[in-house]
């Protein structure tokens, strides 16, 4: 587990698995209200929503899947979020690195600029 890059064929790239998890959360969230949906129309109406609810009767099969289809939904649509922020924490590190990185060789340029007209 320590060495998870040494196991993976290629690389992993984080851009493309925080769109590709955006993505299946997309597909998750449309397919839970579908469901949702087909579990409205096939919820028992009237006395057989009496006769459900003192479990005489046996709910759909549809009925009892949708809140885990729902839950699933949820569960990828909070992981693609949190890859999400992460990369854009990373991100923002690099970029401010980066910045660092610029200004300490513009301050560099500067300083030998500076010594090589002082010594003319």
């Amino acid at each position: 587990m320590n060495n998870l890059r040494n196991y993976l064929p290629k690389p992993l790239q984080p851009k493309r698995l925080s769109n590709s998890t955006a993505a299946l959360a997309g597909l998750a969230s449309a397919l839970s209200v579908f469901v949702g949906v087909l579990a409205a129309r096939a919820a028992p109406h009237g006395w057989l929503r009496i006769a459900s609810a003192l479990h005489l009767h046996r709910q759909p099969m549809i009925v009892k899947l949708a809140p885990v289809i729902a839950g699933i939904a949820v569960t990828l649509a909070t992981a693609a979020g949190l890859i999400k922020f992460y990369l854009w924490c990373v991100e923002r590190e690099e970029v401010e690195a980066e910045a660092e990185a610029e200004a300490e060789a513009a301050d560099a340029d500067r300083g030998n600029n500076r010594s090589a007209a002082t010594s003319s």
